[in-house]
């Protein structure tokens, strides 16, 4: 295959730039905005980093919805539909799974607490702040990489689009970033979430509706997906293929769950409203404003690589990763559109700023209520000046975190990877902890250390896996009719070369023992670390004797579904086992 092709040259025009200099300007003001009204707040670090607890819901569930809806969601998913499908679809499924564990089960406890961190939950169920802190550990570690992949994806596109720089575009959009949530706590972050995630969905809309008509309308797009496959449902029930009905419909409800439930950029939210009635809507909310906003992504996808009919720009040496895919499409073929590309970039920051300031307001809240707080005894005043001051700390670490993801690739695997290395081992050790009135320090400790190994390998044996290329799940692409000089616009037709997809790829027969383990696809990451935690915890929470300790646990702390005896014969069968010992 030729490398080197030559590019046809769109730079952003005026309107381009105002746009997007204006999404930046905007979330800037919002953040100066609260920060100044609420310099006066009488509620002290509670109304800083938990909005004082008067937050509405439809707010806050806007909020809940874009914070995870990134720049993976915005760039990434758009690509994968045009490798894998619209099986991503199937994510949709796990949405009501989520709003019902999370409403009946987390809620009830976590947001009668009146904690600020999730994590605090863990000190008060197993009476021990060396869980606590280990998980607030493990979340700060897993969301400086998660956030660092979301600094880094839109400011790569930003400056292949511009004569600005990567380092220029990611310094001054991450600094942005972490001024404005440092000056306006989580209030401002939550109504800047709700102007981004206006911008997210607008951007998403131009898109879709501005390339169905350069195709001839949306059915036209539709008929060329349909041909290619791409509306296809991949229905193989094989776990090691990243994209299946069945890995989504099992593996994501965990994930969801696990963010809605324990990230604490999530529950962080849910417990800054007024009422539990009102987290819940909100957690509606959020999880109806996810659906639209993977609905959105995938349409982008399908109006993508309609254009993409004839010629693969991968095969056609347009484009070098995977991750181009998308935004080559939307600079390449919409560039005549006035301020389309402006909008694109500030869809694309939108994504990235809202999770970004979202995850250094988390950071910056379990820094203070589980480290300096609890070892301080300063005047209000002072404490919210050291939460802005960690603040910027954490933006300037995300920043530094993002400058070393610009070696890596594939932003979707990187993402999911992160958030899935701290969500399965936390759900797991929150399970045990409310299921599981027999559970203590010990199951809860040997019990993340092994999901937290779990996910780990896996996520680490899987970077070094040569897979069958048939476990990919990559659908089939041609290069029939390229562009000689990849330029995709309407009438360029010209034909270049015809080249095989398999031709480049690396071929594996089989896989065998515990390479099978590392090819299961990402999205079981967390499936496979909730029950390494879960299992290994119970265990050694009975060897350790807990059974005996299990009534004085207070009844505050673990689930109604305890109280109602849906889980006592399990317990009550170890009790009458041999390995049981009665009080």
């Amino acid at each position: 295959m030729e490398t080197g092709r030559p590019t046809v040259d769109r730079t952003l025009s005026s309107i381009d730039y105002v746009i997007f200099g204006l999404t930046l300007l905007i979330s800037l003001l919002i953040g100066v905005f609260h920060g100044v009204k609420d310099r006066r707040s009488l509620k002290g670090t509670d109304g800083y980093l938990m909005a004082g607890r008067t937050m509405s819901a439809i707010p806050t569930g806007v909020s809940l919805a874009v914070t995870f809806q990134s720049s993976i969601t915005v760039l990434g998913v758009p690509n994968d539909v045009y490798l894998y499908g619209i099986t991503y679809l199937w994510i949709l499924m796990s949405m009501m799974v989520t709003f019902f564990v999370v409403s009946y089960l987390f809620l009830p406890i976590l947001y009668n607490l009146k904690i600020s961190s999730a994590y605090e939950y863990l000190d008060m169920r197993f009476q021990s702040r060396s869980i606590r802190l280990l998980t607030t550990s493990l979340y700060l570690i897993t969301s400086l990489l998660f956030l660092g992949v979301e600094i880094y994806a839109p400011s790569l596109i930003l400056s292949g689009a511009t004569s600005i720089d990567l380092l220029s575009a990611m310094l001054s959009t991450g600094l942005i970033c972490a001024i404005y949530t440092a000056l306006g706590g989580l209030r401002g972050v939550i109504w800047t979430d709700v102007f981004q995630g206006t911008i997210m969905l607008i951007g998403m809309l131009s898109v879709i509706i501005s390339g169905s008509a350069l195709q001839g309308g949306f059915g036209k797009v539709v008929d060329i997906a349909s041909a290619s496959g791409r509306t296809n449902t991949n229905y193989n029930t094989d776990p090691r293929m990243r994209y299946t009905f069945l890995n989504l419909l099992i593996a994501m409800p965990v994930s969801w769950v696990g963010i809605f439930g324990t990230n604490q950029a999530q529950v962080q939210r849910l417990l800054s409203v007024k009422t539990r009635k009102d987290a819940r809507i909100a957690l509606g909310l959020g999880l109806f404003g996810i659906c639209i906003y993977s609905v959105l992504a995938v349409l982008c996808g399908l109006v993508a690589s309609s254009f993409y009919g004839e010629c693969d720009p991968r095969l056609a040496a347009c484009v070098q990763r995977p991750d181009e895919l998308y935004p080559f499409a939307v600079f390449n073929i919409f560039y005549s559109t006035p301020g389309l590309m402006g909008l694109f970039l500030a869809c694309a920051f939108s994504g990235s700023l809202s999770t970004a300031s979202s995850g250094v307001n988390s950071m910056a809240t379990v820094i203070m209520t589980d480290f300096i707080k609890p070892h301080t005894n300063w005047s209000e005043r002072v404490y919210i000046w050291v939460a802005k001051g960690v603040s910027i700390f954490c933006g300037c670490c995300v920043l530094s975190i993002g400058i070393a993801a610009s070696v890596a690739g594939d932003i979707v695997k990187l993402g999911v990877g992160s958030v899935t290395a701290f969500v399965g081992p936390s759900l797991g050790v929150f399970l045990l902890g409310i299921l599981f009135p027999f559970a203590n320090i010990w199951g809860a400790l040997f019990g993340i250390l092994c999901g937290f190994a779990s996910v780990l390998t896996m996520f680490f044996g899987s970077t070094t896996l040569d897979r069958p290329y048939h476990l990919n799940g990559f659908l089939n692409v041609t290069a029939e009719r390229c562009p000689s000089d990849c330029d995709f616009s309407m009438g360029s037709n010209i034909t270049y070369v015809t080249i095989s997809q398999t031709e480049n790829s690396t071929f594996v027969d089989e896989l065998h023992g515990i390479e099978n383990f590392y090819a299961l696809s990402v999205y079981y990451q967390s499936l496979v670390a909730v029950v390494a935690t879960l299992v290994v915890g119970t265990v050694v929470s009975l060897l350790t004797g807990g059974w005996k300790h299990r009534n004085e646990v207070d009844k505050n702390l673990i689930s109604p579904i305890y109280e109602a005896k849906v889980l006592v014969w399990a317990m009550n069968a170890y009790h009458k086992s041999s390995f049981g010992k009665p009080e």
